[in-house]
Order: C-alpha cells, then structure tokens, then sequence
C-alpha cells in the first residue's frame, strides 16, 4: 500500500497543487472564497430553514426519518452523477494514463491513485451538503453524542458505494468498447451517460410517483412507510436513516454494521476489478482506427471552401471529437432543455403544459419579460464562448503564422458557440410551442429576442475568455476545471441583462410589441459595444496571448 500511498500524494499535487498558477489565479481563488462565504451561509440557512419546517409535522406521524432519507438519496444521485465524469476523465481520459502502464505498479495501486482527486470532490460535495443536514437534523431531533457518532461515520461511507458502482460500470464497459478501432465514438458514447443517467433517474422517480399518490395516507400511517417509498431505489440511503433514527437500538447498530460490511465489500470487489480489467481497457487506448484511402474523401477535404466556413468546422470537430469538451460543452448546453423537456411530457397532472392556456391572463409586458429572462438564465453561461482561446492550449500559437486575420479566427469561434447555443433555443422554441402551446405570435417575438441574446452572450463568453486564456493545460479539464470564467459571464450578464429587465418592468409602457421594440433596441445597442470592445482587445490583446 506504500506505493499507492505515493502515488495518491504525487496525483493529488499534480492536480490541486497551487505550484505554476499565475498570480491572477491565486487572486481568483482568493476572491472566490469570498464569495462563496456568504453563499454557503446562505445554505446553510436554508437547510436549517428546511429542516426544521419538515421536522415537526413529519414527527407527528412518526416518519421525520423520511428527511434523511430524502438526503441521502439526494446525495447518491448526486454522486453517481459527478462520478461518471471524473472516473471517466481521471481513469481514462487524462494524458497521464498511459505513462503509468510502464512504471512497476499493479493496476489496481494505479487505480488507488487515479481515485484520489475524485473521491476528494466527493467528499467536498458531501461535506458542504449532508455534514451540515446531519448536525441540523440531529439539532432539531435532540438527538444525543451516539446519534453525531453515527452520523460522523455514514458521512464517511456515504460516498464509497456510489462511487465504487461507477467506477467498475465504466471499467467494464472500457474494457469491452474496442477503442483502438471506434476511440472517438466510444469517447463521445461514454461522455453520454451522464447525461442519460440524469434523464432516465427523473423518468423512473416521476413513473413511480403515480402509484404513491394514490396509497400517500397508508404510508403515513405505516412504520417507515414514507422512508421506504422515498428510498425504494436507493437501499443504502434506507440503512442509514435506520440506522440514524436509532442508533440506540440493536436494529440501528445492525444497519450501521452493514453499510460498514457493504463499504467494505464494494472497496474489495472495486480494486479487484481494478486489478482484473483495468489495464485491459486503458490498452485499448493506444490503438487507432486504420483509415483506408479514398480518393474520392481525399478530394472532398481538399476541396476550397472559404476560410471562415473551414475555421467554423475545425472548432465543431474539436468540440465534438474531444469527449471532454463534448460533455463540458455540448452536453452541458442542451442539459437544461432537453431536461425541460422531459419533465414537461411527465408532468401527468398538466400544469406545466396547460399554462400557455394561462398565458392570456398575462399582460404581454409580463409575458415578454418573463420569457427573455428564462432565456438569459438557459443561455448564461455558454461553454463554448468562454472555452473560445483556451481550447486551443499551446497549439494557439499556429493561428500567428496563419495568412488569416483574426477577426476571422475569433468569428469562426464565436460561430461555433453561437451555433451550439442555437440548438439549445430550437429545443425550448419547440417546447414551447408544440408542449405548452404558446401563442405563436409571442413565441416568434421571444425566439427574435432569443437570437439576438445568444450572439450577446456568445461575444461576452469570448471577451472573457480572449482577456484570460488558459492555454497551459495538459488535461481538457483543465480548461474548465478551477477556473472561474463561467461565474464571471453569469454575473455580467445579470447586471447587463437584470438591468434592462428591471428598468423595462418599472417603466409605465405597456403592451408587448412596445416592449419587445425597446428590448431590441437595447440589445442592438449592447451588441454594438460589445463588438467595439472586441475589436479593441483583438488589438491589444492578440497577438500576446500567452
């Protein structure tokens, strides 16, 4: 276990190490920790709030353990979902993976290694949500030093069985997906679980809510009724708020003894697996597909087009055959509507749906707002646009010694990004339309606007993203990882956009054409700067990125 041990030290400070960040960096960081002190009390507030409002009418019917429950299955949920990415990208994906097939480790001590940096951000997840949930829970219930004792120890285990089923799923399936001939389909197949995950655990949990509605009253009045409804998919999240609510008791020792034996068990079949398949599927990663030569391809490729239109496609192949940047960008980009979606066609009882029926109860000043702030929140953060510089890494420099400008170079980028965030509007605009049944007109107006915001968006990301590259990564991750350009393009465009929403709904106007026209008034006039500011810092900035 000593090599290991040294090889959790050297991945840990490979990857977390504040050795090499610029100076601008280390500020970010600092700043966001400020930042995030208020968020996190804000949380805090919030889980107490929410604790303590559910503790007492729950306790009245005896099923207050239906709140940990609740949690806890929150927290696996969410474990499975982050795990996917980071097993899939440390195990796999890094560039570092294959220099360690020559060193004299045994697979599974690699394996060891590799899990360190994402187990870390699950312990991260879990200790600023359910440590915090715990202490109120146990707070609220008066519980006593057995209970925080207890509670200390399911925090600690909480995070292995997730993360254990995720990681042989994806060993296995690596194992078997043939990447030497099909790498790059495999690579973008793989970067969708996650995604799929996602959608198919919110279809099962909504299908299954239909036989619990109607039997609600009987399992309020059955021992543990409503925990073993709300945990019916997630048995360890049963055992440990068991083994929570009393652990005083024999049943609550046995419960907390086997999520201990369960732990222990999926660590040993984890790294025998490990130790069995690993190597075999991180081989299959130094293959490469044989391509055969077809004369008629060849002169397809090499046929002249125009330079913005040639640009524009080398941006969609790297985003799309880069399984990193595929999950960070398109995949995150058409998350939220293709989410939307789904929980509008589940939605048995029609509300959702039927609220375009509403919609006439609104004035169109309300309507109009509404709808382009829903768009801003879809749109905010554009993962493409503040990917724009750095997703070219050190290879950025081939675009000096180019013959091509670099307004073309930056506006085949900021195509690329203006194009993905286009599908995410056709989705909604579809949604809209045929699902909820908005009134055509107001539908067309919205998508105008809705165009015009994405291009605004698009610039901001690349503005950002061209002031502050990240050019010096040796892992796609890094592109997104650490970096706090997302939350700087959301907070301008709450300020850029709030402002003009705020402004508009306090305005005496009225009417929808009359505040769409000012909208796009203002749009224009905010498109407009954005392009001088660009135009500026193309200037300034470069020809010096470094």
């Amino acid at each position: 276990m000593s090599k290991a041990w040294k090889l959790i030290k050297v991945m840990v400070k490979m990857q977390l190490s504040m050795a090499g960040k610029s100076t601008s960096e280390k500020v970010g960081y600092f700043f966001l920790a400020l930042v995030l002190i208020p968020f996190g009390l804000m949380i805090l507030y919030s889980l107490n709030g929410l604790i303590g409002a559910l503790y007492e009418p729950l306790a009245s019917t005896g099923n207050e353990n239906v709140i940990l429950g609740l949690f806890f299955v929150f927290m696996v949920f969410i474990f499975l979902f982050v795990s996917i990415g980071s097993v899939l990208s440390s195990f796999y994906f890094a560039e570092d993976v294959e220099s360690f097939i020559a060193l004299p480790f045994q697979p599974y001590q690699i394996v060891i290694g590799k899990s360190a940096v994402p187990f870390l951000s699950l312990y991260g997840i879990n200790t600023l949500i359910l440590l915090p949930t715990l202490v109120f829970y146990g707070i609220h219930s008066s519980a006593g030093i057995l209970y925080y004792l207890f509670a200390g120890l399911l925090w600690l285990l909480t995070p292995i069985i997730p993360f254990v089923l995720v990681s042989i799923f994806i060993m296995f399936l690596m194992r078997f997906a043939n990447l030497s001939k099909n790498k790059d389909r495999t690579k973008i197949l793989v970067g969708l679980l996650g995604f799929g995950f996602a959608i198919g655990i919110n279809v099962l949990v909504r299908l299954d809510s239909g036989d619990a509605n109607a039997n609600l009253t009987q399992l309020l009045t059955e021992q543990n009724g409503l925990l073993e409804l709300a945990t019916k998919f997630f048995p360890t999240a049963y055992f440990s708020s068991i083994a929570l609510t009393q652990p005083g008791t024999v049943t609550g020792v046995l419960y907390l003894l086997l999520m201990i034996a369960l732990s222990v068990v999926s660590i040993i079949v984890f790294l025998t697996s490990g130790q069995k398949i690993y190597f075999k599927g991180v081989l299959g990663l130094t293959g490469g597909k044989r391509s055969t030569f077809k004369e008629e391809q060849v002169m397809k490729n090499t046929k002249q087009r125009s330079v913005l239109y040639s640009l524009w496609m080398k941006e969609m192949r790297i985003i799309f055959r880069t399984p990193t940047f595929f999950t960070q960008i398109v995949v995150q980009s058409l998350f939220f509507p293709v989410f939307l979606i789904i929980i509008i066609l589940l939605d048995t009882n029609g509300s959702v749906s039927s609220f375009g029926g509403m919609m006439d109860q609104f004035e169109g000043k309300t309507l109009i707002l509404a709808m382009f702030g829903f768009t801003v929140l879809a749109l905010g953060i554009n993962p493409a646009s503040i990917s724009s510089i750095s997703r070219d890494g050190k290879s950025w420099f081939n675009h000096l010694y180019l013959p091509v400008s670099a307004k073309t170079v930056l506006l085949s980028k900021l195509l690329a990004a203006y194009a993905l965030n286009l599908l995410s509007l056709i989705l909604i605009g579809a949604a809209a339309l045929w699902i909820i049944q908005v009134p055509i007109q107001l539908c067309i107006i919205w998508l105008f606007l809705s165009l015009v915001t994405s291009w605004v968006t698009s610039i901001i990301g690349l503005l950002i993203d061209l002031y502050q590259p990240k050019l010096n990564w040796t892992d796609e991750r890094e592109v997104f990882k650490g970096r706090f350009i997302g939350l700087l393009a959301i907070a301008i465009e709450a300020v850029v956009f709030g402002s003009a929403i705020l402004a508009l709904w306090n305005m005496g106007l009225n009417g929808l054409w009359t505040i769409s026209s000012i909208l796009l008034a203002l749009l224009i006039l905010i498109t407009i700067a954005c392009h001088l500011i660009l135009n500026r810092l193309i200037a300034h900035k470069y020809f010096t990125i470094s």
